[in-house]
């Protein structure tokens, strides 16, 4: 069974042993480190996570800390709209877990009545993350060529959305 819950003080071990991963950061934003250290997961669960306003939560599956999903509420012309994003630890990948973690929290955000639009923004190399979106419903809305640069690297930047029907 996979649930979405909040962060807990004591996850901070669980979450340096699934985040401190080349393999994970390489394609998140700039604001998720390698390596992950535990002050950077204590400074996660007490301030960055809830951020901006956000609502980030720990995916479990089965009682199990797999990773974390979360939407960033936007403001000014956009506050109608959130950003989401998610990731899973290694171990779990090709589970399908980012999929469903992704629907849950999809389906309780699109509910919220300040909440019409969410946007996943992808960079070009991360096709399984583009399909985990498309599985949900997530629509490419465009692409920003040569838009990022992470660890020296230039991405393009695709923007995937889902709209409130």
């Amino acid at each position: 069974m996979l649930t979405l819950r909040d962060y807990l003080t004591s996850d901070a071990p669980r979450l340096v042993e699934l985040a401190n991963s080349q393999s994970i950061s390489r394609y998140l934003v700039y604001t998720f480190p390698f390596p992950y250290t535990r002050a950077d997961a204590d400074w996660w669960i007490e301030f960055g996570s809830k951020e901006n306003g956000a609502q980030t939560k720990v995916i479990e599956c089965d009682g199990v800390f797999v990773g974390s999903v979360g939407v960033i509420p936007q403001n000014g012309w956009h506050s109608h709209t959130a950003e989401i994003g998610y990731w899973v630890g290694e171990e779990f990948w090709g589970q399908g877990l980012a999929t469903r973690a992704l629907q849950q929290m999809t389906e309780f955000s699109l509910s919220q009545p300040s909440c019409q639009k969410l946007f996943a923004p992808v960079l070009g190399p991360n096709k399984a993350s583009m399909r985990v979106l498309e599985k949900n419903g997530y629509e490419l809305e465009g692409v920003l060529k040569r838009d990022v640069v992470k660890n020296g690297e230039l991405f393009d930047r695709f923007i995937y959305a889902k709209h409130r029907k």
